[in-house]
């Protein structure tokens, strides 16, 4: 799941997704996910590590518009 969510970020940080409406569908997604999925089931490793960085970019950037 959190490679999905990273392909997701990558590909609006990227702006190969730029439908405006889609993206805001999607910001609360992003939010509840990282905050409840990622930083709570995910392990120590996962949230440390280089990994899902582009998930990690696009919810600060979320997080900030909010």
């Amino acid at each position: 799941m959190f490679n999905s969510l990273d392909w997701l970020s990558f590909m609006i940080n990227e702006r190969i997704i730029t439908d405006k409406k889609l993206i805001e569908y999607i910001k609360p997604m992003i939010i509840g996910y990282y905050e409840d999925t990622f930083l709570k089931s995910g392990s120590a490793n996962e949230r440390d590590s280089s990994h899902y960085q582009q998930l990690k970019k696009l919810y600060q950037t979320v997080k900030k518009q909010v």
